[in-house]
């Protein structure tokens, strides 16, 4: 494997955690998306969720696979997986991504947070992450 993958997931890696940690003290108060709204948000779409300085890119493509990219000028996925809805909630599994921080398999509701901001509302009420829809 060579260095700049490593290093991107590594850097992907611990900068999720401490992203995961800060937002699952916040505690989401918006609008559930129902299903339909969901998949709308979701299918064919690019979503831009920030992680420190940087962003990470989540492509979640209509045949059920998803695409995270650590730059959007980079047209390779520096991991892969799939998603599927059930019933609101949009679960994911990823080969590695996250996995280190037990992420890398989740479900989640998506809240509507306003002017164009996205939310990952975990079963307990709790903002797994925060995200905008890049394209």
């Amino acid at each position: 494997m060579n260095t700049g993958l490593r290093l991107k997931r590594r850097f992907v890696g611990t900068a999720f955690l401490v992203l995961a940690t800060c937002l699952l003290t916040t505690q989401a108060a918006a609008e559930n998306l129902d299903a339909k709204a969901a998949r709308s948000l979701i299918s064919g779409r690019t979503w831009q969720m920030k992680l420190g300085s940087d962003f990470v890119f989540w492509s979640w493509k209509s045949d059920g696979s998803v695409c995270l990219r650590v730059d959007d000028t980079d047209p390779k996925c520096a991991d892969t997986g799939t998603w599927k809805l059930d019933g609101e909630r949009l679960c994911y599994e990823m080969t590695w991504w996250g996995k280190s921080g037990g992420y890398n398999t989740a479900c989640f509701r998506i809240s509507d947070q306003g002017k164009g901001r996205y939310g990952a509302l975990q079963d307990n009420g709790l903002n797994l992450f925060e995200f905008t829809v890049a394209k």
